[in-house]
């Protein structure tokens, strides 16, 4: 049934169309060029005749308005490679933000909806339904996919602003639900057997004959930066990026001012990653010791890097040839993210120790204070005395009037741990 416009209205027209597969609601407009096009906007009961209009009255409008042109058919793939090729390069993004988009959109969006046109794509977002569903078949994780429909949507927002859609399809697709993974974190005594573990393969290697002293270094380099991960909560990137000129021993702190990323180096995650570290004495002392044993300590080289050659160090390979042994030595055979989960346990530890959260949130380099949150709520349920402090002020004369002996509660409460005097 069409629907044409009234007296003085621009040319167009709405009509239900029965189809094999339903009713299909279309609209048939003249674009500013006088080319007449037909759109089918989709299926009842999510399109009737009140939206259908109201779309058509988009359409007019945009035509007089803006001269609005019904592009050609613009297949995905074409205009996903001219993104990368034409618009991404000038955005100033970092080299591994650039390559993630890469791997997205040649290893998983195009193979799977290359063929499609963009106005496909956008009359039919439930072909982006399918893609999410294929990809969490194929074993990808939530947030795997959730990133995938992040540069897809950024790829459409540009075909928006080019005119050649009037509307984002990724903003009607529901997002797959991420479940934050737990936080493997390392308590004070699986800490203090982690620093024994080292020293012991570190005294190893010392009267290893066959290793002449190499391997000794190596031990020692990868005790420092373990435990001066858990003393600053650094990325493993801001760790490898470290220079001498960033590290003030005498005043007891450090610049995180670069990264060292793929063996390339960049700014650090943020604005907000770009931070003074208070160091505590103990990381203070570690670092002191690790300058006095490097023969690498000009201000321009790297606090941790080869022993013997001054050349940045291989990630994969000192978590797989020291911290892992170490954590073997140590007992501790739970899951354990190698550096990511050294911050964990840093960010941790310090909300345990009551310390306020915009430090930890400075500390860490956090942007916005919801993420620090997760290190607030992880020291409530693993460092456990909140609630017995919170109870020995609030009945501290109650327990007078019975004859309890405040000094016996202050004294679990003090061993509790986690807990700030």
């Amino acid at each position: 049934m069409l629907v044409m416009p009234k007296k003085g209205q621009t040319f167009g027209a709405v009509w239900r169309y029965p189809g094999a597969r339903g009713v299909v609601w279309r609209i048939r407009y003249r674009d500013a060029s006088g080319r007449r096009g037909m759109e089918t906007l989709g299926t009842e009961p999510e399109w009737n005749r009140t939206r259908a209009r109201a779309e058509l009255k988009r359409r007019q409008v945009d035509v007089e308005r803006a001269g609005y042109r019904r592009p050609d058919a613009t297949r995905f793939h074409q205009f996903a490679q001219d993104w990368l090729v034409d618009y991404l390069p000038a955005r100033g993004l970092k080299p591994t933000t650039v390559a993630s988009y890469q791997g997205a959109i040649n290893a998983h969006l195009v193979p799977v909806l290359g063929k499609l046109t963009l106005t496909e794509l956008e009359r039919h977002p439930e072909l982006i339904d399918r893609f999410v569903v294929r990809k969490l078949r194929e074993g990808l994780s939530p947030k795997t996919v959730t990133n995938h429909l992040l540069v897809l949507q950024l790829i459409f927002k540009r075909a928006v602003r080019l005119r050649l859609i009037t509307r984002n399809p990724v903003l009607d697709v529901e997002r797959p639900r991420i479940e934050q993974p737990e936080m493997s974190v390392l308590s004070e005594v699986e800490i203090a057997r982690l620093w024994t573990a080292y020293g012991e393969l570190e005294a190893e290697a010392e009267v290893d004959i066959g290793a002449a002293g190499a391997q000794a270094a190596w031990w020692a380099c990868a005790r420092t930066i373990t435990f001066t991960a858990l003393g600053t909560a650094m990325r493993r990137g801001e760790l490898l990026g470290l220079r001498w000129r960033d590290v003030e021993l005498l005043e007891g702190r450090l610049h995180v001012r670069e990264a060292l990323v793929n063996g390339r180096v960049t700014t650090p995650k943020s604005r907000a990653s770009r931070r003074l570290i208070e160091l505590g004495p103990r990381t203070a002392a570690l670092l002191a010791e690790h300058y006095g044993r490097t023969a690498f300590a000009g201000e321009d080289e790297r606090v941790f890097c080869h022993p013997e050659l001054g050349s940045p160090l291989d990630p994969s390979k000192l978590v797989r040839a020291y911290l892992r042994p170490a954590l073997l030595r140590a007992g501790i055979t739970k899951p354990f993210r190698a550096f990511h989960d050294l911050r964990h346990t840093a960010l941790t530890h310090e909300a345990a120790a009551g310390n306020p959260l915009v430090y930890v949130q400075m500390k860490a380099g956090h942007s916005q204070s919801q993420i620090t949150e997760r290190y607030i709520h992880a020291a409530q349920v693993l460092f456990p005395g909140a609630a017995a402090k919170g109870e020995a002020r609030m009945f501290a004369l109650t327990d007078r009037s019975h004859g309890i002996a405040p000094a016996v509660a202050g004294s679990e409460i003090r061993d509790a741990p986690g807990d700030s005097q």
